[in-house]
């Protein structure tokens, strides 16, 4: 094995070239200019202002091709994490180096700046129901350690510089006050996760609407990365979606009588086709939906995803049900398609686990 002062030299020296690599990818963010001696807010604002600079789409260097032409490129923030995470691996083994004491306030600042990534990536990751990679949750793990010590807890919407947001209250002075962020990509980024995580939870397994917010979703985000809307149009969209999905729990009461939340599921199933609603009117649509409950309730089995005589029978119930209640023939497919991946998502909560 190789000496330790031998070891520590050539992580020192990577660690140099690593800074001057990060130096050019942060060239267009004066963060030393956002620094005030002795205010330790002001370290906070200047690495989350280097976190919205390389998460911005409207930041040169964020402008990746799509597709083959993007082979071999790399947006800011993707470059960022790839050669912050090696910095901080070599810093471990040469920090203590007196040859690198000048530029150790400026590695410190570009791992602040990686946690506030970090932070960020594991929301989205989380709003979007995925795994929060290792990696990201070991540096999370020391930053909750590091809070409880010092006092000092890292909040998404503190770090976009705006007030945080409660569902019951996005009144108008919210949205200007939103508009206002110090770091408007983050606070796109927040409300993205607060509209994906909200609409999850609150549309349960209604395949329709979940699918319908994540949708709109990512047209706006869509929209907004091909610089098509200024970030405070983004703001405000994210906001109005972000009220739609706080009206979304009371939906079901506008129905006579009301529609539960797996009543409402069916019926945004078959209320999906525009002639359906237009012949038929949402209250016989909404006593269809109530009709698919006891079905689902009565004929599902516990094998009767895998099982075609049963998943058979499922079908030919739906569409006697659509029949005599005059449901649109040429429509009657896609609607039998919809509630049976409908069902899929409810059924497991109604298994006879006999039967």
């Amino acid at each position: 094995s190789k000496p330790l002062g031998r070891n520590v030299a050539e992580a020192a020296a990577l660690a140099e070239q690593l800074i001057a690599s990060i130096r050019t990818g942060l060239a267009g963010f004066e963060w030393r200019k956002r620094l005030h001696p002795g205010r330790r807010e002001s370290y906070s604002k200047a690495a989350a202002g280097a976190a919205n600079h390389l998460r911005d789409p409207a930041t040169p260097g964020n402008q990746v091709a799509e597709g083959p032409a993007s082979v071999g490129q790399e947006k800011l923030a993707d470059r960022y994490r790839r050669l912050s995470g090696q910095l901080a691996r070599a810093w471990a083994l040469c920090s203590a180096s007196d040859a690198l004491a000048s530029v150790r306030p400026e590695v410190q600042f570009y791992e602040e700046v990686r946690i506030y990534m970090a932070k960020f990536d594991a929301e989205d990751r989380r709003a979007e129901g995925k795994p929060i990679p290792e990696e990201i949750s070991r540096l999370l793990a020391a930053i909750i350690t590091d809070s409880t010590e010092t006092g000092e807890v890292l909040d998404i919407y503190q770090a976009a510089g705006m007030p945080k947001p409660q569902l019951s209250d996005l009144n108008p002075a919210y949205l200007a006050a939103a508009q206002r962020a110090d770091n408007p990509h983050l606070a796109i980024e927040a409300l993205r996760a607060l509209v994906l995580s909200e609409s999850s939870r609150v549309t349960r397994s209604n395949v329709i609407r979940e699918r319908m917010f994540s949708e709109r979703v990512a047209e706006l985000m869509n929209r907004y990365t091909n610089q098509q809307l200024t970030s405070a149009e983004v703001i405000a969209e994210l906001v109005a979606l972000a009220r739609e999905v706080s009206r979304e729990a009371a939906r079901g009461a506008a129905f006579e009588p009301p529609l539960d939340d797996d009543q409402l599921a069916f019926y945004d199933a078959v209320a999906q086709n525009e002639s359906a609603v237009l012949e038929q009117g949402h209250d016989v649509l909404a006593q269809i939906a109530r009709d698919l409950v006891g079905i689902m309730r009565r004929d599902v089995r516990t094998d009767w995803t895998v099982r075609d005589d049963v998943r058979a029978k499922l079908r030919s119930s739906i569409k006697r049900l659509l029949v005599r209640y005059g449901y649109p023939p040429d429509q009657q497919p896609g609607a039998i398609k919809l509630v049976m991946e409908q069902m899929e998502q409810l059924a497991p909560r109604f298994i006879d686990p006999v039967g």
